[in-house]
């Protein structure tokens, strides 16, 4: 082979090589620009979802506060009832928008129980508070930690037995 087709030739494979190269570091940081957009419009989107969801804790409160309604005035107790069903429905949706899926058991989870069971979340026993109270409480401090961006607060899982599954 001649000296000038050699060169030629390892030109050439110079060259592919420089454009392989050059296009895979290309492809390589579009998809981390891509995967830090999507990081960040959740971050953004759980963010906004947990300062909903604290203002909706002290809705909760506040309602549960105004008293439940007894069976004896049917028409204040359905109002009542369907005042605190328009609450927990915007609970609900607020959940949609957590990726991790522990902060979505977590509200679900309450939601639930206060949903299933208003009046039994609302008993007050001597020196035991009403259980809508730790149950709010329990998801502001997990809301706490999604805002700051701090890992999942397992120990929420012991005042909620049956929340998440045993590992």
């Amino acid at each position: 082979m001649q000296a000038e087709t050699l060169a030629g030739l390892m030109g050439l494979a110079g060259a592919v090589v420089g454009a392989g190269v050059s296009t895979g570091a290309v492809v390589w940081q579009q998809r981390k620009t891509a995967h830090e957009a999507e990081r960040t419009y959740l971050l953004g989107l759980s963010e906004a979802a947990a300062n909903e969801v604290i203002q909706l804790t002290y809705a909760i409160e506040d309602h549960f506060r105004q008293g439940v309604p007894t069976t004896s005035f049917p028409e204040t107790r359905q109002q009542w009832l369907a005042d605190l069903r328009m609450i927990l429905r915007e609970l609900e949706t607020q959940t949609l928008r957590f990726p991790d899926k522990k902060v979505q058991r977590v509200v679900l989870w309450g939601h639930a129980e206060i949903f299933r069971d208003p009046d039994g979340v609302a008993e007050e026993a001597e020196w035991v508070a009403p259980r809508y109270g730790n149950i709010c409480h329990h998801f502001r401090t997990v809301m706490g930690t999604v805002i700051r961006r701090e890992p999942f607060p397992d120990g929420v899982w012991a005042a909620f037995p049956g929340a998440w599954p045993p590992s």
